[in-house]
């Protein structure tokens, strides 16, 4: 079963099938009993103030909405409340409360409120799984797309409605049919709540994508259709693992195909990575280059064991796959005065009083890898980090063309003074993970022979990311105080991590490359706690917009003084102008940023 166990969600999925009895298979009302609030008319009167006319200005969502719907009547107004808690019932990184108070504030338009005894209300403390960051910011695409399915619903014989709901892929085949439903996370999450399973609860289309790939030597004839391929591999995993409560973002499948730490970022997909064999994770500082190399090696080694032994093999030998991860992940921290010499080989002083030609880091890596059988191992991972600190193509050397011809001898130039030479291969199961900070280096300075052998992945600041390891600090801090009273002021500062990086990507003083990475923001959650005292408070990071004093100490202790060193060479009234630019930029913010 696809259903998520983690938390109590039985409510979530009943409000789903509250919504299907009252409002697919009736015109009825998923908040209020007796009204008729989904009928054909009501549907496509929202349509035309809302599908029809998308406000494209600046304004925060609730105010172009407000202004699309509130005056069209209270039947329309309980249809946006509706929908708008629909697409609210699924994703888990927005809080309870701030569900709530949303709905409520369009419900009050027409004198309304959610009862707290609702269904709906319960169903909002649990959640499936994360939108993403990218969901909320589409959020009238995706109630758009709601309204559309609804509108094609509703023209359906009801033979064909019955039909539909008694079959899982019969109702996909129909949700599929209306326009953009690739393109909308709703789609993935509407057909888990309605059908959990037979559909995954992933509400991403690329992540299908990653786990067909990661498992896809389970099922033989796999089918076209994706959600009929991941229904398959469910059941092939049952059948492997009995007894075992699976779920694809949790171990053991999640370390085959996925990595936490990616927050929102699309990561190139394991299998082109695995083809390349060597990539470079760039970006500012702080943005997780070096954490995102260990965990992609991870993956590497990961998804060559499920590939090489077959699912039931890797999954009852993970202690072969972990030791492989322990031992076969290496890494080296470059700067300016490791050398050719250090990584492929130098001149030393032999026994003799001579000189003799030792091997460096790489071919003496490569004699360890080759002293294993080929067909058994598992691959190595070497992680280059900081790559933009040393003289690369100087230190690479002849491995420079070896990256392209892998298992090819070349000779190294010189001999020892009993006429010795020495060649280098590096073996096809030896990948290379490199890391650059765009601060001391862009991309640009790298020449283009030696960038057209690696695969560039930028790691940009991510607030999702911020959120995730956020709430994982939280947890480990032994609070009173539950995540989920505090995750509306993270998800506000991540809101203003995001905004103070867009003045500063578009700043004509710095730019995009002085972006700001999430690993700055996270001190906020020390300086909260010791902020919080033995008794707590109402009020945490923010304030009717302003930030409170754990944000400051942020602002004050690593943001600017950061920030004033990036404008160091700048006329000093310039500089502190454009700092104080930044400071309201990042302390001062709309009251409405979070919805």
């Amino acid at each position: 079963m696809a259903r998520y166990t983690e938390r109590d969600t039985t409510p979530t999925y009943e409000a789903a099938q509250y919504f299907v009895e009252q409002c697919l298979k009736k015109d009825g009302s998923l908040l209020f009993n007796d009204a008729e609030i989904w009928t054909s008319k009501n549907l496509e009167i929202f349509h035309g103030h809302f599908n029809a006319v998308p406000d494209e200005s600046e304004r925060s969502f609730i105010d172009k909405f407000q202004d699309q719907i509130s005056k069209q009547g209270q039947s329309i107004v309980r249809l946006g409340a509706e929908a708008l808690a629909l697409y609210f019932l699924f994703p888990t990184n927005v809080g309870a409360n701030r569900k709530k108070v949303i709905i409520n504030q369009v419900l009050g338009w027409s004198g309304d409120k959610l009862a707290d005894d609702n269904l709906l209300a319960r169903a909002f403390s649990a959640g499936i799984g994360s939108g993403g960051q990218g969901y909320n910011t589409r959020r009238p695409f995706e109630i758009g797309f709601l309204i559309e399915f609804a509108i094609t619903w509703k023209k359906l014989p009801r033979d064909e409605q019955d039909k539909a709901l008694s079959d899982p892929w019969q109702f996909q085949a129909l949700i599929d049919g209306v326009e953009d439903a690739d393109a909308r996370q709703f789609r993935h999450m509407f057909l888990h709540l309605l059908f959990p399973d037979h559909f995954e609860r992933i509400a991403s289309g690329s992540h299908k994508k990653r786990v067909i790939q990661a498992f896809r030597g389970l099922v033989s004839d796999p089918p076209d259709n994706e959600d009929k391929h991941l229904y398959a591999i469910r059941k092939e995993l049952e059948r492997l693992l009995p007894g075992q409560t699976l779920d694809f973002y949790w171990p053991p499948l999640e370390g085959a195909w996925y990595d936490p730490s990616e927050g929102s970022v699309e990561f190139a997909p394991i299998e082109v990575i695995r083809h390349k064999k060597q990539v470079v994770l760039y970006g500012p500082p702080g943005t997780g280059k070096t954490y995102s190399a260990i965990r992609l090696a991870e993956r590497i080694i990961r998804s060559a064991g499920l590939e090489k032994f077959g699912a039931a093999k890797y999954f009852r030998n993970q202690s072969e796959v972990e030791e492989a991860i322990r031992t076969h992940i290496r890494r080296l921290q470059l700067h300016p005065a490791y050398s050719y010499e250090d990584f492929i080989r130098g001149l030393h002083i032999s026994e003799k009083g001579g000189t003799e030609y030792r091997a460096g880091y790489l071919p003496l890596l490569v004699k360890e890898i080759d002293a294993q059988e080929a067909g058994k191992r598992l691959p190595y991972v070497l992680i280059l980090d900081e790559i933009n600190r040393s003289d690369l193509s100087r230190m690479l050397g002849e491995c420079f063309s070896l990256l392209e011809d892998r298992n090819q001898r070349i000779d190294l130039p010189g001999r020892d003074e009993d006429g010795k030479g020495m060649t280098l291969r590096i073996p096809d199961d030896l990948f290379v993970i490199g890391t650059m900070n765009l601060i001391d280096q862009s991309i640009e300075q790298i020449d283009f022979a030696l960038r057209r052998r690696f695969f560039w992945i930028a790691r940009l600041f991510d607030g999702e990311a911020l959120l995730t390891a956020a709430e994982a600090k939280w947890r480990t801090q032994g609070l009173q105080i539950e995540w989920e009273r505090v995750e509306s002021d993270f998800r506000r500062l991540a809101y203003a991590a995001t905004a103070l990086n867009r003045e500063i990507s578009t700043s004509p003083l710095l730019g995009p490359q002085y972006e700001i990475g999430h690993t700055y923001f996270f001190d906020v959650v020390p300086f909260l706690k010791e902020d919080l005292g033995p008794r707590g408070r109402k009020y945490f990071l923010w304030k009717n917009g302003d930030a409170r004093r754990p944000v400051e100490q942020v602002w004050k202790l690593s943001l600017r003084p950061l920030l004033y060193e990036y404008l160091s060479g700048l006329e000093a009234t310039t500089r502190e102008n454009e700092l104080k630019r930044l400071e309201d930029t990042f302390l001062h913010i709309p009251k409405e940023t979070v919805e």
